[in-house]
């Protein structure tokens, strides 16, 4: 054996030992840190079946992970955590030692409940140790599996949910400032959220969503079985609030945001290229027996759109094959009536509310909708601006008018024994306070019978002969256009939202058209 071969084995040995010096030195390391995480885990008044600390591969695992907020009861316990695995991977030992900064490579949580409840806040705990001080907390990814989290207030859960989520490259530089989102920075997130409960107290509605999906690699998140409930029946929501409102209830099979910049949300910045919500079902029902109660005025859409504390940019907002039905109970009827829009297309383009879209005064809203067998189509203009002018347009055509008396006979006290509404074309301006603009009507073969307002309401002779007499029952083609036009002029009632405006001007229109010419002339002046 030559010299370099025998100096070459006493390197190899020497390095061998202290290998294994080393090895052992980390493995009593690890135990007396093991023993330190567990007192520091008892003190901090969490139990755990076993702790694993490996200073080798610089990892922490833990089993069986039960905390909670030292309380009387669990009703008071301000956080609960429960988590059958957590694994630490990768802990920086240099960068916490000289920089004390906590670098993690990756933190792993699987089958974890979590509850906090918001209305009972952690005591004062203060007990003159000194806290071990932190400039920051890097985390090279969190992976949450199956966490089911709920938010109580008080006793009762408002927020629920099942949390799978990955997230990448977390960095918090202050750690005071660790409530704030915005001091967050993260590279991306992707996973599932299920089973989604909200349920706030004192509120009229349950939402349940059955799974969102997020992305921020893919930019976008999508919502599955999105459903809006009320917590009251159709005759005590109302009463419950004391005033005349509208009641909601929704489903929502699919909304899915696409092109969503994740980055920007933390500056209260959504911005999304295309928002779509599929086959959605709508149920409005409102309860006018009870009072009008509204001290403020409703702004027009833009305008509220402009009221709201984050800012908004959205190019497309597509809604397909959606169904709205609305139902009212009249002050002075007996019984409701309702109307129905399905087959319902609508798409909204260029939706800002801080001037967003620098080549852009306006959005456009078109939408396209049966009613029975009649067909409605229309444009609405809205302007960015708050002088700049609203305008609505298009036509209802082919529509059989005997099938609105489900809803004329209960509101109105009128049927209509035949008619035929063949075209309607409109088009109007509006502001804050006015509408202004024209229709021609196409119809014929129209008669009205006018009914009696009693709970077994039959027909009042008298008033359909004046009804009949006062409106013409023939309006098509042969008619000349200007008979078969009407002025469109409302005031508008601003303590009202903007269908209330669409409807009214409409019916204004209406009435100047169909009635005969001496009624029409005084109307109009």
């Amino acid at each position: 054996m030559t010299i370099r071969n025998q100096i070459l084995k006493i390197i190899l040995s020497v390095l061998l030992g202290i290998a294994v010096l080393l090895a052992i030195i980390l493995g009593i390391l690890s135990y007396f840190a093991q023993e330190k995480a567990e007192e520091a885990l008892k003190s901090s008044n969490a139990k755990v079946s076993s702790v694993r600390v490996n200073l080798f591969t610089r990892s922490v695992v833990i089993n069986d992970f039960v905390w909670s907020y030292p309380e009387d009861s669990l009703a008071h316990v301000p956080y609960f955590i429960k988590a059958q695995n957590i694994r630490i991977r990768g802990v920086s030992i240099y960068q916490f030692l000289l920089r004390k900064k906590l670098h993690i490579n990756k933190l792993l949580v699987e089958g974890a409940t979590i509850h906090y409840n918001r209305m009972h806040r952690p005591k004062d705990t203060k007990t003159g140790k000194k806290n071990i001080q932190i400039n920051g907390i890097s985390i090279g990814q969190i992976s949450l599996k199956d966490i089911h989290t709920t938010i109580f207030s008080d006793t009762i859960p408002e927020y629920s949910g099942t949390i799978s989520l990955t997230v990448n490259d977390i960095e918090l530089a202050d750690i005071k400032k660790a409530n704030d989102v915005s001091q967050y920075l993260i590279e991306s997130i992707e996973g599932n959220i299920t089973r989604i409960q909200i349920h706030e107290q004192g509120s009229m509605y349950t939402t349940s969503i059955s799974q969102l999906y997020i992305s921020s690699a893919e930019k976008q998140v999508i919502m599955d079985s999105i459903l809006l409930i009320p917590n009251y029946s159709k005759y005590d929501f109302s009463r419950k609030v004391g005033k005349q409102v509208d009641r909601f209830s929704a489903s929502f099979p699919k909304v899915s945001v696409t092109g969503l910049i994740f980055n920007k949300l933390k500056d209260s910045l959504f911005t999304a290229s295309e928002v779509v919500i599929s086959s959605a079902e709508l149920f409005v029902y409102r309860d006018k027996r009870l009072p009008f109660i509204k001290k403020e005025n409703t702004p027009l859409p833009m305008a509220l759109l402009r009221t709201l504390p984050f800012g908004a940019a959205i190019d497309t907002v597509t809604i397909t094959d959606a169904k709205i039905t609305y139902e009212e109970f009249p002050e002075k009827g007996f019984q409701t009536g309702q109307v129905t829009f399905d087959k319902l297309y609508a798409s909204l383009d260029h939706i800002s509310n801080r001037e967003y879209y620098s080549n852009y005064k306006q959005s456009t809203l078109i939408v396209s909708s049966n009613i029975n067998q009649g067909v409605i189509n229309a444009e609405f203009s809205l302007p960015y601006g708050d002088p700049q002018i609203y305008n609505a347009k298009g036509s209802i055509t082919n529509l059989e008018l005997s099938q609105l008396n489900p809803i004329l006979e209960n509101l109105a006290f009128i049927s209509i024994s035949s008619g035929t509404l063949n075209q309607l074309t409109f088009n109007f301006d509006y502001n804050d306070i006015v509408s202004r603009g024209s229709l021609v009507v196409n119809y014929d073969n129209l008669k009205i019978v006018s009914m009696t307002k009693e709970k077994e309401s039959t027909k009042n002779e008298f008033k359909s002969w004046i009804l009949n007499t006062a409106i013409k029952s023939d309006k098509d083609k042969s008619v000349d256009k200007v008979r078969r036009t009407g002025t469109i002029y409302l005031e508008r009632d601003r303590k009202k939202a903007i269908f209330n405006v669409w409807v009214k001007s409409l019916f204004s229109g209406l009435k100047s058209s169909v009635l005969d010419s001496s009624t029409k002339k005084e109307r109009e002046k």
